[in-house]
């Protein structure tokens, strides 16, 4: 499922967070892109590894910077990914679900670093 524009991200919520401070969203949005590679990695590791109490650390972490930066589609699919690593149940179900959170992640990053430029 795509937001309008066929977009992941939508940065409704965030600008309202910022009461209209570019930093804020700048500072946001740099957060997010940092951060976010390394938790995708630290998915597959630990899915892998079937290291599910690490996993749910990394899932529970992501979560609000999906709110964050409106990425609505992910927002139950991390909370699955949480509940299920969380009680070790469908943990067979966990590496379609992470592949998903990594394809719209990637998507909006890229989305992202073409945003940034307009809170500089």
């Amino acid at each position: 499922m795509e937001t309008k524009n066929n977009k992941h991200i939508d940065l409704t919520y965030l600008k309202q967070l910022s009461n209209g401070s570019n930093e804020f969203i700048s500072q946001m949005i740099a957060v997010f892109m940092a951060q976010t590679p390394e938790a995708l990695i630290n998915m597959d590791k630990y899915v892998n590894a079937k290291d599910w109490e690490s996993l749910h650390r990394v899932a529970h972490k992501m979560k609000p910077s999906f709110s964050f930066m409106g990425i609505k589609e992910l927002e139950n699919v991390i909370g699955l990914i949480e509940e299920y690593s969380l009680n070790k149940v469908n943990v067979e179900e966990l590496p379609v679900m992470i592949s998903q959170v990594k394809n719209v992640c990637m998507n909006a990053l890229d989305e992202l670093e073409i945003e940034k430029k307009m809170f500089v």
